[in-house]
């Protein structure tokens, strides 16, 4: 009787936590850092003696191992200011370099189309011919001013071109930025499922030493022997192990939160957000509103407004560009009458390059091609979106099919099972150890739900940022990244 009494102090203090909801998965986290600070157990704190003292009173040569508890990885780390999601995002928008690539892309081409619009800039040179000294004074000398003027609209058409691209980098922004919202997201509710598996292995790690003190005492009382000390130390270890591993899982995934957000200095913190709260959508919309929708088709469609542009752009370059040269001579020449010099004297030059043989047709072949190549790179992009959103869809109805399963079937049965089986052994009708295994698979339900909701979250934020990922990646730049174009120095020649 008295070792009954015992062991019902255990469960009683073990089954709070085995009742509690998955409503409690919405990390609340005051809850968390409670289960930071376990309590003893009631029985635990009665019994004064080592574990290891009752493994093998009758062999002492044979006991083994000490009984260290678990180390509290995130004892500190909870005590610290949660994070939600929303403020995760804010961080990437403002400090991740990815984007900061994209955008730098877009003022790169606005200043690119600022410069191929620039004229080419006139020269001025001393000119002088039939010069001779001595006497004779003869030749001519002066000053002369050359200009290049671009004929048939190509400086306007060149800036078009490098506008289009521009258009296409600002959609490049909003690709990138998708992908930065789904990898931070991903790596969110990573971390946020990781931190409640942590409570979940904090609880079973406490029915498992609750386990052990039992079999201490049921080997006290003659009701067990030394291997079923043995097997349930081995239990409390595995179960220590399991908390510390998800401790670790928790820090891992954080630190790729913070490297995933531009953050990667920062230490851990708590998150903030609700899990068990996946949003509800309907796939096929999704899909096709990522066909339609997506960024980097819409960034594949700008391609081909770029390619057009470039046609157009190759055709007026066959126009040749007048050059025309103005200038005033000295002449040393002397007049037959006066015998004087002929004096200043104007000139002027004009001329025109005949596209005889090259009117830029190879060059236009080259950019209808590559018309034809960015009409079919977004049929391409199109069919590549919906690839990977079907496999993602699926997924998501099975997550959540799963998710539904355990939260409406699963877990009431496994919790109103563990209620019964405490309800009979507080009536003397049943055995502790079937207490402990019905609060065993409570747990172990409680993981799989959170996995299945890790999962419907996962498939849910990819297919909202039409599963576009990479955020670490090079952000895709339309046009030429060297940023020397139409330099003054070429300028006339």
């Amino acid at each position: 009787m008295r070792m009954h009494s015992l062991v019902l102090a255990c469960v009683m203090a073990t089954g709070a936590a085995a009742a509690q909801s998955m409503e409690g998965m919405q990390h609340d986290r005051g809850a968390m850092q409670q289960q930071q600070q376990p309590s003893l157990p009631a029985a635990a704190a009665t019994l004064a003696y080592p574990m290891q003292a009752v493994q093998e009173p009758e062999a002492l040569e044979l006991r083994t191992g000490e009984n260290l508890p678990a180390p509290e990885l995130l004892k500190d780390v909870m005590q610290k200011p949660a994070m939600t999601l929303a403020q995760w995002l804010d961080l990437a928008e403002a400090h991740h370099p990815s984007l900061i690539e994209a955008r730098a892309a877009v003022t790169r081409s606005e200043q690119q189309a600022r410069q191929v619009a620039l004229p080419p800039d006139p020269v001025v040179g001393y000119s002088g011919e039939h010069i001779r000294g001595g006497n004779y004074h003869g030749g001519e000398q002066g000053v002369f001013l050359s200009q290049e003027i671009v004929l048939g609209g190509k400086l306007a058409l060149r800036r078009d071109v490098v506008r289009a691209e521009g258009k296409a980098n600002e959609l490049g922004v909003e690709m990138q930025r998708a992908r930065v919202h789904n990898d931070v997201a991903q790596r969110f509710f990573d971390a946020l499922s990781a931190q409640v598996s942590v409570t979940i292995h904090e609880r079973m790690l406490k029915r498992a030493e609750d386990a052990q003190v039992n079999a201490h005492e049921l080997m006290r009382v003659g009701q067990a022997d030394a291997a079923d000390v043995l097997k349930a130390e081995i239990q409390a270890e595995q179960a220590k192990m399991d908390f510390v591993e998800a401790q670790r899982m928790f820090l891992a995934w954080f630190g790729r939160l913070a490297a995933t957000a531009g953050m990667s200095t920062m230490n851990a913190q708590p998150l903030d957000g609700k899990l068990t709260e996946p949003p509800q959508m309907d796939v096929q919309d999704l899909i096709r509103k990522g066909v339609e929708e997506s960024p980097a088709i819409k960034q594949a469609t700008a391609s081909v407004a770029i390619a057009e542009t470039q046609v157009k752009s190759a055709k007026r370059e066959s126009i040749p560009d007048v050059k025309i040269t103005a200038g005033e001579w000295y002449s040393g020449e002397r007049l037959d009458r006066t015998n004087k010099a002929a004096g200043w004297m104007g000139f002027a030059q004009a001329g025109v390059q005949l596209p005889l043989w090259n009117r830029n047709q190879g060059n236009v072949g080259a950019a209808k091609a590559e018309l034809s190549r960015a009409q079919a790179a977004v049929a391409r992009t199109q069919m590549w979106t919906r690839e990977r959103a079907e496999p993602i869809a699926q997924q998501y109805e099975q997550s959540r099919f799963a998710a539904e399963r355990y939260r409406t079937q699963m877990l009431p049965r496994a919790r109103r099972a563990y209620e019964l089986e405490v309800m009979k052994y507080q009536q003397m009708g049943q055995a502790y150890p079937k207490v402990l295994e019905s609060q065993a698979l409570l747990y172990e339900l409680q993981l799989g739900y959170v996995k299945a909701l890790h999962d419907e979250w996962s498939a849910a934020i990819a297919l909202e940022n039409f599963t576009l990922d990479g955020a670490l990646e090079k952000p895709v730049s339309i046009g030429a990244e060297d940023a020397m174009r139409n330099l003054p120095s070429s300028a006339g020649n």
